[in-house]
This record gives C-alpha cells, sequence and structure tokens, in this order.
C-alpha cells in the first residue's frame, strides 16, 4: 500500500471529460489509458500507448490511428476503435472545461470516424503541427472510457457524468475503490492491466491540507509520500535518515506582468530598466531549492528552452536607461500580489529593487481570484503573477506569451506586437521540427527583450518520501503522473508492499 498525503480538496469531479484540477487528474491518468502518452522521466516525446502506431495523410488534417490489439477494460470488455471515438465524442458532447483540448482543433463529432476495428480517422479543421495534436491527446481529457459502463450508468443524457465523478471505467493499472470527500481517494491494483500487474496494491491519497500536517505524518511513517512541503520544511527533512526529497523543473514560472497601456511602460526602455533592476539571486535565495533561473518563456524540460539569461542586478545600467526615456526622477506604479508565500515576499523584494532605482512601488495585496479577475480585464499597472503550461509543446507557451490574438498574457498586458503573433501563428502549423524549433528560438529571442514581461524563475517540484519508495518520478505538469512502476522495498518493522 502507497499512502500520499496532499490536499485533495480541489477535485471536483473524477470524470476525464471534467477532470481539470490537480487532484483529478493525477487520479483519472492512473485509472484511464490515452491514445498516446509521455513517458517519465524523459517527457520530450509522446509516445504510443492505446495506439500502437498513427500517420498524417499528405492533407495535413487527416490522422490514421493503428489501435493496439488485446486492450481489454476492467470489466474483461476489449477496447476497441468503436471506444476511441465514443470517448472523444463522449468529451465534445459533454463541453466541460477540459474539451478545449480537443476542439482548439476544429474537431467535430462528424470528424472523428471508426474505419475498423481496430482504426481509427480523425480530421482536424485545419493543419497542425503533429506535436501540438499528441501532445493533446495526452491530457487526461482524452482518456479512454468504456462505452458499455457509460450506457449503463446513463442518466437523462448525462452520458453518466454523474456516475463517473466517483467510479472509474478504464483500461489503466489502477481502479477507483471509493472517494470519500475531504478525507481520501483509494485506488487498487487492476490485476490484469495490459502493461502488466502494477506493483502496488493499493494506493491511498489522504487528504492532508496543511503541510506542517503531512511533514509529521510523514517523519513518523504513517504517510510515504508528502506532496506539498514548504521550502523551508524540504531543507529540514532533506538529510534526514529514512527520508529522500525528489524534484523536477515543473512546467511553470512566475513572472511580472508590465501593463503597456500604463504610459511608461509603453517605452521599451522603460521595461529593459525593469529587467535590470531585479535582484533574481535574492528571489531564487529566498526559495531555496524551490525554483530555478528562468527568463525566457519556454521552461527547461519542454522542447524549444531557451536557456539565454542576460539579466541580472546593474542599477546604473537601470537608471541611464531610465533617464534616456524620460524618466530621470522615476514615476509611480502600483504592483499587484497575491499575500501568500512566497509572492507577498518576493513583491517586497521587487518593491526595493526598483526604489534603488528611483520607481516608487506601492503594493496591493488581493487574494489571487480577484487578481486575475482584475489581469483578465487589463486592469494592472505591474503585477506578480504564475502561469504554467497545459500541455508540453512550446505552442501552450508561445501562445499565451506572445500572440496577442488569443486574448491571454500578451493581450493582458497590452502588449500589440504582431511580428511575435505571426511567428506564433507560423510555427504552430510548421510541421517540419527541426523549423519549428528555431522559430521558437527566434520568439523566445524577441519576447526576453521586447516583451512585456520580467520572467523571474521557473517553479522546482519537490516531493518528501520515504526511502522506502522505490521508481517515484515526480511530475513536471499536473496530469503525467504515472504509479503504475513505483513499488516500496519491505522494510523491518513497518508495513511492506
Amino acid at each position: 500500500v502507497l499512502i500520499i498525503g496532499m490536499d485533495i480538496s480541489d477535485a471536483v469531479s473524477l470524470d476525464p471529460a471534467r477532470a481539470y484540477e490537480l487532484t483529478s487528474c493525477l487520479v483519472v491518468n492512473q485509472l484511464y489509458d490515452k491514445l498516446v502518452d509521455f513517458e517519465p522521466p524523459d517527457y520530450s516525446e509522446p509516445v504510443p500507448e492505446v495506439a500502437e502506431s498513427w500517420e498524417v495523410l499528405d492533407d495535413g488534417v487527416t490522422w490514421i490511428f493503428h489501435i493496439r490489439k488485446g486492450i481489454t477494460f476492467t470489466d474483461g470488455t476489449p477496447l476497441t476503435a468503436e471506444a476511441v471515438a465514443f470517448s472523444l465524442k463522449r468529451v465534445l458532447k459533454l463541453q466541460q472545461a477540459p474539451s478545449w483540448v480537443l476542439t482548439q482543433f476544429g474537431i467535430t463529432e462528424d470528424s472523428i470516424e471508426v474505419v475498423d476495428n481496430y482504426t481509427v480517422k480523425i480530421r482536424l479543421g485545419r493543419k497542425v503541427a503533429p506535436r501540438i495534436f499528441l501532445s493533446c491527446l495526452a491530457f487526461t481529457v482524452g482518456a479512454i472510457v468504456n462505452p458499455n459502463e457509460v450506457k449503463a450508468h446513463e442518466k437523462e443524457g448525462d452520458l453518466a457524468s454523474e456516475w463517473m465523478t466517483d467510479h472509474s471505467a478504464g483500461s489503466g493499472p489502477f481502479i477507483l475503490e471509493k472517494w470519500e470527500r475531504e478525507s481520501e481517494i483509494v485506488l487498487v491494483a487492476n490485476e490484469n492491466y495490459w502493461k502488466g500487474k502494477p506493483r502496488l496494491k493499493k494506493i491511498i491519497i489522504k487528504h492532508v491540507p496543511e503541510p506542517t500536517d503531512q511533514l509529521l505524518l510523514l517523519e513518523k511513517g504513517d504517510i510515504d509520500i508528502a506532496w506539498s512541503l514548504t521550502p523551508d520544511q524540504i531543507e529540514e527533512v532533506r538529510d534526514k535518515v529514512g527520508i529522500k526529497v525528489v524534484s523536477v523543473p515543473a512546467y511553470e514560472k512566475v513572472y511580472l506582468g508590465m501593463n503597456v497601456g500604463f504610459k511608461p511602460f509603453s517605452d521599451e526602455r522603460v521595461r529593459e530598466a525593469i529587467r535590470w533592476a531585479i535582484d533574481y539571486d535574492a528571489i531564487l535565495r529566498l526559495l531555496k531549492g524551490g525554483a530555478i533561473k528562468l527568463q525566457t518563456f519556454i521552461e527547461k524540460g519542454i522542447p524549444g528552452y531557451n536557456p539565454d539569461a542576460p539579466y541580472y542586478r546593474d542599477v546604473e545600467r537601470a537608471k541611464k536607461l531610465l533617464a534616456e526615456a524620460g524618466y530621470p526622477e522615476g514615476f509611480e506604479v502600483e504592483l499587484m500580489a497575491p499575500p501568500t508565500f512566497p509572492e507577498r515576499d518576493i513583491a517586497a523584494i521587487i518593491k526595493q529593487n526598483l526604489e534603488e532605482v528611483g520607481i516608487r512601488v506601492k503594493i496591493r495585496l488581493v487574494t489571487a481570484a480577484e487578481m486575475y479577475e482584475k489581469y483578465r480585464k487589463q486592469g494592472h499597472q505591474l503585477i506578480l503573477a504564475a502561469w504554467g503550461a497545459d500541455y508540453p509543446d512550446p505552442d501552450a507557451l508561445a501562445k499565451p506569451f506572445a500572440d496577442y490574438r488569443v486574448k491571454q498574457l500578451a493581450w493582458r498586458n497590452m502588449w500589440y506586437d504582431d511580428y511575435a503573433a505571426d511567428l506564433t501563428e507560423k510555427a504552430a502549423v510548421e510541421m517540419d521540427w527541426s523549423k519549428r524549433l528555431k522559430m521558437y528560438h527566434e520568439l523566445t529571442e524577441y519576447v526576453l527583450h521586447k516583451g512585456p514581461y520580467v520572467i523571474l524563475y521557473q517553479v522546482v517540484r519537490q516531493v518528501a518520501l520515504r526511502t522506502w519508495v522505490e521508481n517515484f518520478h515526480p511530475d513536471p505538469s499536473f496530469f503525467l503522473l504515472d504509479l503504475s512502476r513505483v513499488y516500496k522495498e519491505r522494510v523491518y518493522g513497518y508495513g511492506g508492499a
């Protein structure tokens, strides 16, 4: 039995067509298989799962997926092309939060076709770089569900969505035994899993919202994994006997957004001045091992990552740029940030840094919900925010950071740059992978110097676990964790595997 302690209060539904929160996606990924997946610990390329192979026809929009024979759902029903088509159409019919991951490609129910028992044809609405589509099929919304179970539990045309909130109907390595809200989620091994029986008989995910309680339970050996310890707690347990820390650079970054609609920020020299004013190392020290240096918009671990990090604290250079832009005495600006750690402390460092170059900062701490609502309406001057990738492809980051037409971050910061937007669109339809990577290099460099951002760091996901837990690879995203190969070494005096 593997016992994980984490906050599971965010979970809304364990139906793959609805799951969109960390806990929901983490659990769904243990219960279901997808056409393609990413293999930990290397997430660079999508690999075959239910689909053993695929090809794109010459028109660039028609995809043929060849389904692996011999996979069965947990009730013994064979997984066929019919189940694949049914699952994807079900997502489109239900139109829940994660459905955009598929609908963004112009897929409709009519464009998904069963060719024969083990072949599915999907027609996209437009040509798109192959890796983008495959990366999105690896998201939990692409999970293959058992049509028989859905039909048996359907109520008033809900496609069994109510039943699947807390039941599973998959072919994955685990089966959902129970979900007691705010208490625990229990998974049991699928003894007939097609890739081989999981080494764990059971996984219990206990609701332990407070990191302090997670730490105590881990130290006592009552849980095997503490999911969300603070950087200080991680440092505290790092050298303790019987505990180890595993980490991975997450697909998440923290940055400053400068609204170009606020007059001083409309001048590129002012934006450059702010990038030269920040003490990036002080922020990394504050976060201990919980962050690594990143100044471009594609995180380390995602293809297209650009390690270029030219900025460091240079007060004189920042002052000179401000004077050239017509602000020798600086100006006043409001910085919005959440009232929680570490954002509150980072905001204080930024305030101090900017005041040293003459920019007077008024910090306004507001809840994340209120802050993002205002941000979505372009209602800020300077904002301390975070952004994660929805799928492990550079397109997932180029669109928000560089293309104002998608109405995400570039738009929120009123940075209407057609060169960046056009290049983002071109890269998304470039079929040649090496040419595509060159485009992202050019785009990351351009946004680094011209864009409305100061990228401060990449988050490092750190998980503390007992040393008897083996083969656990933390997930850089929020939907790729695979517990099917994790096992526990027997330890004298403690429960075994």
